[in-house]
């Protein structure tokens, strides 16, 4: 959404800082594709998004995507990369189709807060993916998960996310743990 005329400039300015001192991030991002408000400069986020996806695979670095009505866009964006960096969809809520697309580009996907809401449809995608797929995440302040609900969202509140995984996976809430830990190494190298 932050994406205007003048998004050269800025993408600039982002960019000599990040190469400057590439050691000192683990990833670029939250970037993306955002067209639920606005679609005016819809061709310029495009070119931003591609632009910030290559640093990504420049520096070696995991990207966290940020999309919202523009999901397949930011796949058929990546698709068209001579080489794909790897990241995660933040804040999955999309479909099983989607999920799928994702996956097979070797993204991750985000699961936050939406994965607690009572009507849901997150429940039944994740109940047909992998759990080594997901990475746990917030959406700080946004989305705090049941019972939180409608506050700030906050780190913290992780944990409502694991035990709700748990029950989804019918496992532990350490295995959620340690396979959204494995697959947030995966992608971000930390």
């Amino acid at each position: 959404c932050s994406v205007q005329a003048d998004y050269q400039t800025v993408l600039s300015t982002i960019k000599a800082e990040l190469y400057a001192t590439p050691d000192a991030y683990c990833g670029v991002g939250e970037i993306g594709l955002d067209l639920y408000w606005d679609k005016t400069f819809e061709q310029e986020q495009v070119e931003a998004f591609t632009q910030q996806c290559q640093w990504a695979v420049d520096l070696d670095k995991g990207i966290s995507i940020h999309t919202r009505s523009a999901t397949y866009l930011a796949i058929d964006c990546l698709k068209r990369m001579p080489q794909v960096p790897r990241g995660v969809f933040h804040c999955f809520s999309g479909s099983l189709e989607e999920a799928k697309e994702i996956i097979k580009l070797g993204f991750k996907l985000g699961i936050g807060g939406v994965v607690t809401f009572k009507n849901t449809n997150l429940t039944e995608t994740l109940k047909q993916i992998d759990l080594k797929h997901l990475v746990l995440e917030t959406d700080a302040p946004y989305l705090a998960p049941v019972p939180h609900r409608g506050k700030r969202n906050e780190p913290a509140y992780i944990p409502y996310m694991a035990e709700k995984l748990s029950e989804i996976y019918n496992c532990s809430v350490m295995t959620i743990a340690d396979s959204s830990s494995e697959a947030a190494r995966s992608v971000f190298h930390f």
